[in-house]
């Protein structure tokens, strides 16, 4: 077979497809094909098509400054090729033999890797989001959804937006896709998103029977499925859902479940929420059965095929994944559904999740309270109770304290004594490091930190009026103090992390309150006039699920709370408690909505929780011990 001065020898079963003769082709590649040309924009595909195997795509391009040349993508299952005037998808599935004796037939050179099998590439510290960054609340929705295999034109959608009960859609943003993606770019996410429309991000992982190193395939897709959901946009606190097939062996289970475990793992590390969808019977029973043995991922999308859309399933007991944390795919491989006069052939899903605008946060939060300079850890439980102040550490020589929560799910203290900060890092198992020296400088007066989405934590110190920010990366490592704002007159110093994945650090001078917003590029704002009362004593900040962040303010004793709203705007401070006496304050957002905010007055601290309808329950009291000087408080990781 000849195509563009190029000769294939390929099986004789093989149906040859011109793509120019037939434009509605669907590319597909769950079966044995060669499709010649360049897949159409309104391509008739099914649903959901199975795994890959051995087919051929053969492209023309331009023949100008085209060198020859071959990679293979075992992430992917594929061969990617290029030779003056044509470039070529070459898949494959259990025979890669075939396809690379086809390429090496044809003349073109030896593939390189592009990625070793089952060996996750070095992720950057932060995803690179080369497009413009979507909210990550984009993958959270509750209502009709659909996918199919191969991401529709932006007529198809722009019907179906007008048409059909569908609000949702799956796309598969990478792995062993059995569809080519002719539409699917970051512009297309981004005019999808502008329409109205939220997003299932769909990574295709290895079947099970396949999984030959559980622990560095799984996290090798997580990378992989983070980069590609970053360059089409898709920001830090983005659900992204592997995608694991049904499979009938139950001995594969540990398999998989090590697999779903890494995955999850390097999804958090990267700052991302963890989705998985697989069949209700197999490996979504799996991990219902399994929750305390693996790390679980976020959000479960369940296939079963009821045409129930509830998301309540005989698999999974009501406990499990229960704060909108579900997807149900309840109808598959709907033929010809039309909405608007254009037809697709889809899955039907109900989502109701929200797990991304939680950002990881969970319903537990940490207190931390500082008494004869002992610092004590008092946990607010699920159910509201408290576990009581404990002793964490006995130095006697505290005179401040800032804690912040990871993805990994590990919570950090930090602590000031005799001008040095120290950290210490409580494991997800209850055990804690205990405080190891960061700050030696012994000019620190006030500290401040904050977990953010990408899985890395800043501290920030105030030395000689000036804040400087340090970077704990995922590994363990730091960046060392970095100069914030060298205004020199800084007296307080909080921060906060947004459902966005930004970071926003607030200062007071003079008694006036300025906010400094750092991006997920790592670039900052500058500090910027929120509140020139110029009484200002003491300060706060939490981000809450919605995407708005709070920032609490002490004047003359009195509490005010100011509301930044997701477009940015402020509702201006609001009179929160005038009782008069208060001396400090802390704040967590915790992920079912609520916001906490712990006050200190005549050495006793108080509670007062937010509720989601913006209502206070007032300060309700927390320790009486009669003796505390300084508190910190935040909501510890999923």
């Amino acid at each position: 077979m000849s195509y563009h001065g190029h000769s294939f020898q390929v099986p004789a079963v093989w149906p040859v497809i011109n793509l120019q003769e037939h434009p509605t082709e669907c590319v597909r590649f769950d079966r044995h094909a060669v499709y010649l040309g360049t897949p159409g924009t309104t391509q008739d595909c099914p649903s959901h098509p199975s795994e890959r195997t051995e087919a051929l795509l053969i492209e023309p391009q331009a023949v100008t400054g085209t060198a020859a040349g071959t990679t293979d993508d075992p992430l992917a299952a594929e061969f990617e090729a290029a030779a003056p005037g044509i470039k070529i998808t070459a898949t494959y599935g259990d025979d890669r033999p075939l396809m690379q004796n086809i390429l090496r037939q044809a003349g073109l050179p030896s593939p390189g890797v592009k990625r070793p099998q089952g060996l996750a590439a070095a992720p950057p510290i932060a995803p690179r989001l080369t497009a413009a960054a979507l909210p990550s609340t984009i993958t959270d929705y509750t209502g009709y959804g659909f996918e199919t295999c191969a991401a529709p034109d932006s007529g198809t959608m722009n019907a179906w937006m007008n048409s059909s009960p569908y609000r949702a859609v799956g796309i598969y943003i990478g792995g062993a896709r059995a569809c080519s993606q002719r539409n699917l770019s970051a512009d297309w996410v981004q005019q999808q998103a502008t329409a109205g429309w939220h997003f299932m991000p769909i990574y295709v992982s290895v079947k099970a029977a396949n999984i030959n190193n559980p622990v560095s395939e799984g996290t090798a897709a997580a990378d992989d499925a983070v980069n590609q959901a970053a360059a089409l946009g898709f920001s830090p606190g983005s659900t992204l859902y592997d995608d694991m097939e049904a499979y009938s062996d139950p001995s594969l289970a540990p398999t998989v479940l090590s697999y779903l475990s890494a995955w999850t793992k390097e999804i958090h590390a990267r700052g991302y929420v963890s989705g998985v969808y697989s069949s209700a019977a197999s490996g979504i029973a799996d991990l219902a059965q399994n929750v305390t043995n693996y790390t679980m991922p976020d959000v479960i999308w369940i296939a079963r095929y009821n045409g129930d859309p509830s998301t309540s399933d005989p698999a999974v007991p009501s406990s499990l994944w229960a704060n909108h944390q579900r997807i149900h795919q309840y109808m598959g491989d709907v033929q010809n559904e039309s909405h608007g006069g254009v037809s697709m052939s889809i899955d039907r899903d109900y989502l109701d999740v929200a797990a991304s605008s939680g950002q990881r946060a969970s319903n537990v939060m940490r207190v931390d309270t500082i008494a004869a300079g002992n610092v004590f850890d008092d946990q607010r439980n699920t159910d509201g109770t408290w576990s009581g102040a404990a002793l964490l550490d006995g130095n006697g020589g505290v005179t401040q304290v800032a804690t912040a929560a990871l993805t990994d799910g590990t919570f950090h203290v930090q602590t000031l004594a005799g001008g040095k900060v120290f950290d210490n890092q409580r494991n997800p198992d209850g055990t804690w490091t205990g405080a190891n020296l960061l700050d030696g400088s012994g000019t620190v007066t006030a500290i401040s930190s904050v977990g953010l989405t990408d899985g890395t934590m800043h501290v920030q110190t105030l030395a000689g009026g000036k804040v400087f920010d340090n970077q704990r990366n995922p590994d363990g490592t730091w960046t060392g103090a970095n100069l914030l704002d060298g205004n020199g007159t800084i007296t307080a110093v909080s921060s906060a992390r947004l459902t966005d994945g930004t970071m926003h650090v607030q200062t007071v001078v003079s008694g006036n309150l300025y906010d400094n917003q750092r991006n997920t590029d790592g670039t900052w704002s500058g500090a910027n006039v929120l509140d020139q009362n110029g009484h200002i004593t003491a300060i706060s900040a939490a981000g809450l699920a919605d995407g708005t962040m709070h920032v609490q303010s002490v004047v003359s004793g009195n509490l005010y709370d100011n509301q930044r709203n997701t477009d940015g705007t402020w509702t201006g401070a609001n009179v929160l408690n005038m009782g008069g006496g208060i001396t400090a304050v802390a704040a967590a957002g915790l992920a079912d909505g609520t916001l906490h905010v712990e006050t200190l007055s005549s050495g006793d601290v108080y509670d007062n929780q937010r509720n989601p309808d913006g209502t206070w329950t007032g300060a309700n009291p927390l320790d009486s011990n009669g003796s505390i000087t300084a508190i910190s408080a935040a909501a510890i990781a999923r």
